[in-house]
């Protein structure tokens, strides 16, 4: 076979001599001359001399230029023996190095990357001199430290060797895809990629895509798959860290959920764990009696921020041979005051029946000695007041059973969330529906649903609705799938509005669509129907309850236990949309928009584990949308990241990134996925120290003639010149 065949048109070129000699082949002319005769004897003796002698030069220039087509087509052969007669053809070859977070295993003596980045450099060993080589970091996705085949192989194990670790997850296809893409098309005998990964089943998710790619080149492509290091038996991980408070006062004990998940295949007891915040020592421990293989268990600090501001809140295992998943940092912003404007209703003859009673109570629970100092500022007006309250001077407005509002009012509502307010919503007898389906809901999106009909008898009590103790997913509710926070089914509601999703008339919808968010159903009742709603709006964000806020149609506010918890983590939410980029994926690209005077200015930003070090990234804030805006798209690791606006300035803003839990399964390949992956690649296990060298070049049939014909070209090319010259000597 050729690999530029089309150079075989070359060939043609052999005409080209034959047409010169025809073109210059002496005619002879016949002319009557005495002294002829004397010639005549002269060039019949050399007549066939010379014939012959145009003709062995004219097959010598034919068979250079013929040479010299079958060489620029690369004729190679690949039978078995060939290698042994002609030498070794050169490879074309792509080495995919796996690089997520399971790399970091150990066996106590290397990491499975480390492994991996010597089973990569015999890789670049076995490589014929000549060779050109592409190198691939494989995680969920391809990043190229030599995206496109280089000959120069002392730089591929210099890149080899500076691979840098990352804690994404894994996904093996976009690699191989990438891998296939490269050596496509390319005039190469040999084309060969090399997946060197640990072998753990979360990156084979698409592995059915995968042997589909290789089947369908495999005829010119040949795949390895190289599994390097160790199975593991055991492995403790934490899976999940979060604020599970509704609100971060500073100097108040904040809530967090600290999640470990046994990944072995033993029971793992007396897990130790404890908290730290911003990397200093840690300020509380705790210990899990007993987690049993596969299975999670939790359990609760309650650290205090001492400082307002940004803060990275790490939880910690005792190390073992996976370290990537044993610490997790969460982000949190605590602030020293927040301020929160209830518009009542109907204020009652006394306080207790008053709309705001229960919520003002909530929202400051401590003893009326405290509220003066604590963090929650609540401040309450009427109804008739509230034209001439100014929003932006509170980060959350609450509407209680308020009959409607002036046109100047919804206007500065509008203005409010899309700065980023937060509006809190509870209906009531004196709310007048029709305004606010049609003003709130159907012409500006800013109430997440319409309200129907009010069901149920507030004068009654033996009939009542409860909420679902099962639809406990969105944020605001989470708590409480631990049964040991208590049940959202203990609150009794006589009456409520129906909330209709999705009522919004088409004729209506683009007055506010441009800035209203998705809906989401918060809590339900027992039968289905939504109890709580909520959307983003603009920079802002909406809750809507189907209830009072006071006890008139329920008895909620009634419970502290629930009613506390749920109105501080409704705040929290609502305060919380600004905050929520604050903790990103790994490999997420973190975006937060920043203080106006900043625009144009470089933010520098520390990754985790660079403190002390004096190499830092920066980023220029850049506008969008108008309003300036600090990136980092560089998130391969997981940890606090921190950023400051000046060099020797302190961190302004802190962010997290956390991993894919899924990473610290220990579930590798079965035997039964290795053999699919056989019939479509070279699988072969490396764990050291053991040479790849023969496993590999066994596997490599064939060689290029080209060479060859070159030197026989440039042979017979002088054989052409010294026979040309020695022809036309003079005789």
């Amino acid at each position: 076979m050729f690999l530029n065949a089309i150079m075989l048109a070359g060939i043609g070129a052999v005409a080209v001599p034959i047409l010169i000699h025809l073109l210059n082949k002496r005619k002879f002319q016949r002319v009557q001359w005495a002294a002829m005769r004397f010639l005549r004897v002269s060039i019949e003796q050399n007549q066939r001399r010379i014939r012959v002698e145009d003709i062995l030069l004219l097959v010598l220039r034919c068979l250079i230029l013929a040479v010299l087509a079958l060489a620029l087509a690369r004729p190679v052969i690949r039978a078995a023996g060939a290698s042994g007669w002609f030498g070794q053809a050169k490879v074309t070859a792509v080495i995919a190095l796996d690089n997520s977070y399971s790399m970091s295993q150990t066996d106590g003596v290397k990491s499975r990357l480390d492994r991996a980045k010597d089973a990569a450099e015999q890789v670049v060993n076995t490589l014929p001199s000549g060779s050109a080589v592409a190198v691939l970091l494989a995680s969920d996705v391809a990043a190229g430290l030599i995206p496109e085949p280089t000959y120069d192989l002392n730089l591929a194990r210099q890149m080899l060797r500076g691979a840098p670790l990352s804690h994404r997850g894994t996904d093996l296809l976009p690699a191989v895809k990438k891998s296939i893409e490269t050596l496509a098309g390319r005039p190469s005998l040999r084309k060969e990629v090399f997946v060197i990964t640990d072998g753990q089943l979360a990156g084979w998710r698409q592995l059915g895509e995968i042997r589909r790619l290789l089947e369908e080149h495999k005829g010119d492509i040949r795949c390895y798959l190289i599994l390097a290091g160790e199975e593991e038996e055991r492995n403790l991980g934490i899976s999940d860290l979060r604020f599970a408070g509704g609100l971060a006062g500073v100097d108040q004990p904040l809530r967090f959920e600290v999640q470990v998940t046994n990944y072995g295949r033993t029971e793992a007891r007396d897990v130790k764990v404890s908290i730290s915040l911003d990397g200093d020592l840690p300020v509380e421990e705790g210990v899990i009696s007993s987690i049993a293989p596969g299975e999670s268990r939790s359990i609760w600090f309650f650290p205090r921020l001492r400082s307002e501001g940004f803060h990275a809140v790490t939880a910690r295992l005792a190390g073992d041979r996976l370290p990537a998943d044993d610490s997790r940092t969460v982000a949190v912003r605590a602030v020293r005051e927040l301020r929160v404007l209830l518009v009542d209703g109907d204020v009652g003859r006394e306080p207790r029946e008053s709309e705001t009673f229960f919520l003002r109570h909530a929202l400051q629970p401590v003893p009326p000695a405290e509220r003066e100092n604590f963090f929650v500022k609540v401040r309450t007006i009427t109804a008739a007041e509230v034209e001439a309250a100014r929003f932006d001077d509170y980060e959350v407005v609450g509407l209680c059973n308020v009959t409607d509002l002036s046109d100047t009012t919804v206007a500065a509502l509008e203005q409010y969330l899309r700065r980023g307010g937060g509006l809190m919503f509870f209906p009531g007898d004196a709310a007048n529906v029709s305004f606010y389906n049609e003003q709130l809901h159907q012409k500006r999106g800013i109430l997440p649903a319409a309200m129907g009909r009010a069901v149920g008898d507030a004068a009654s009590q033996e009939r009542f609705a409860v909420l679902s103790a099962k639809a406990v997913d969105h944020p605001i509710v989470s708590i409480w799938s631990d049964p040991a926070a208590g049940s959202l089914a203990s609150a009794r509601f006589y009456k409520a509005f129906e909330l209709v999703l999705g009522s919004r008339a088409a004729a209506t919808r683009p007055a506010g669509d441009g800035e209203a968010g998705g809906v989401s159903v918060v809590a339900r009742f027992a039968d289905g129907v939504p109890a709580i709603v909520a959307r983003d709006w603009g920079q802002g964000r909406v809750v809507q309850f189907a209830s009072t806020a006071d006890t008139a149609w329920n008895d909620l506010g009634a419970r502290a236990g629930i009613f506390v918890p749920l109105v501080n983590r409704t705040v929290g939410w609502l305060i919380a949309r600004q905050d929520a980029t604050l903790n990103i994926r790994v490999g997420e690209k973190f975006v937060r928009r920043v203080e106006a005077e900043l625009a144009g200015r470089d933010a520098i930003i520390q990754r985790p584990g660079d403190a002390g070090e004096k190499v830092r990234d920066s980023r220029r804030i850049e506008m969008i949308d108008g309003h300036p805006h600090v990136q980092y798209e560089q998130t391969d690791l997981g940890g606090a990241y921190e950023i400051s606006y000046g060099i020797d300035a302190k961190p302004a803003l802190k962010f997290a990134a956390q991993p894919d839990a899924s990473e610290s399964s220990l579930q590798s390949l079965s035997a039964e996925q290795l053999r699919q992956l056989g019939e479509v690649a070279t699988v072969a296990r490396w764990t050291g120290p053991g040479p790849l060298e023969e496993a590999i070049e066994k596997q490599r049939v064939g060689t290029e003639l080209w060479p060859m014909l070159a030197w026989l070209a440039l042979g017979l090319a002088a054989t052409e010149t010294l026979l040309a010259q020695w022809f036309s000597r003079s005789k």
